[in-house]
């Protein structure tokens, strides 16, 4: 499933689109009437595809085109031009203005489908900057929301365009070992007990690259860390790699305030049901000193309707929110060790994950 901004000035033609994107293709599809409104979407809710007319008054699609190139936070997103005019001409302005694919009207449900999965699949890698280093700390106040398997999911796309270290920092037995396949003989429990401030001989190596630092098995008797001790983890694991993510304990404490005051972007991880939204609307209470870099991602746990999603941002007063759609598969990845990001790169599951690796370390 990915999110795609419909840009076109005929309501008709948005609709019929929309349904078959929504209904054939299970996509998540935003309209927009105008290419200045477009535009401001685009820049607001992160679409993974934009499909934009080119006959629109006052603006055209070109020059729509052109301005998403221009702009820093939609410059890599993948564009398809979708018209009425189809001379080899309107196509070859279409590729100069910057699009990556034609497509001329009326189209075929199946043909429009399998140009969006072609663009999907040809988006970059994850990529940051090349003297970046990004803390990315994975939060919920509610356990059994499925932080621990985004965190998973995430470090190891991320892994795939720099190195990344994924730290469980769980004082009650973390789980990210076991969905890796990993037996965690070192933990952080291990590296409290150390000389020697040095994180690395602690760090687990996954077949996929990535590097966990592990949680303890059972509860560690000496205690969690200390403020100084979590400032000098988080000091050393940023000279190990360029992406860290942290699987968080469900708790506000103090030490997470010092991480989220260093963190570069702040998932939060939400349910749809009330006691999940009324636990999300208290933790962005909480967090309103980081609601810059807190993007909000509702992780669907069960199968069949939910919540639409937009309702779900106006209740929390918050446009940076995506969805992580259910994946049944969930279960027989972990047992296998390997992250379902990974296992099956064109699920609905792993395009949600991309769009929010992408989010989360954007400049």
């Amino acid at each position: 499933m990915a999110r795609i901004l419909l840009i076109d000035d005929n309501y008709d033609v948005l609709k019929m689109l929309e349904m078959m994107l929504h209904n054939r293709g299970g996509h998540e599809v935003l309209l927009s009437e105008s290419g200045p409104d477009g535009l401001q979407m685009a820049q607001e809710q992160h679409p993974d595809v934009v499909v934009v007319d080119v006959m629109m008054p006052g603006m055209n699609g070109y020059e729509v085109v052109k301005r998403l190139r221009e702009g820093p936070q939609t410059k890599e997103v993948a564009i398809l031009v979708l018209t009425g005019r189809g001379q080899p001409v309107d196509q070859e302005a279409s590729l100069k203005a910057g699009a990556d694919d034609y497509l001329s009207k009326p189209v075929q449900v199946q043909t429009l489908l399998e140009h969006i999965e072609s663009l999907l699949e040809d988006k970059p890698p994850v990529q940051a900057e090349p003297s970046a280093a990004y803390l990315l700390p994975v939060f919920s106040l509610r356990g059994g929301s499925g932080a621990t398997t985004l965190a998973v999911n995430l470090a190891s796309l991320l892994q795939l365009g720099a190195p990344t270290v994924l730290a469980d920092l769980s004082p009650n037995s973390g789980h990210c070992a076991l969905y890796l396949g990993l037996k965690p003989q070192q933990h952080w429990g291990n590296y409290l007990q150390a000389e020697e401030p040095d994180v690395s001989p602690f760090l687990l190596a996954h077949p996929s690259g990535l590097h966990l630092l592990a949680a303890p098995l059972i509860p560690f008797q000496d205690g969690w860390f200390s403020d100084d001790a979590l400032m000098q983890l988080l000091d050393e694991l940023t000279t190990q790699a360029r992406f860290v993510v942290l699987d968080m304990p469900p708790v506000f404490t103090p030490q997470a305030e010092l991480i989220f005051e260093r963190a570069h972007r702040i998932l939060l991880v939400s349910g749809d049901d009330p006691p999940g939204i009324q636990t999300t609307i208290a933790t962005l209470r909480a967090m309103a000193q980081w609601k810059n870099r807190v993007l909000v991602v509702r992780n669907a746990l069960t199968a069949g309707p939910h919540p639409p999603l937009d309702a779900i941002r106006r209740t929390l007063h918050t446009s940076a929110m995506l969805e992580i759609p259910y994946a049944q598969e969930q279960r027989a990845a972990m047992r296998k060790g390997v992250p379902l990001s990974l296992a099956q790169p064109k699920s609905p599951f792993a395009v949600g994950m991309r769009r929010v690796a992408q989010l989360l370390i954007k400049p």
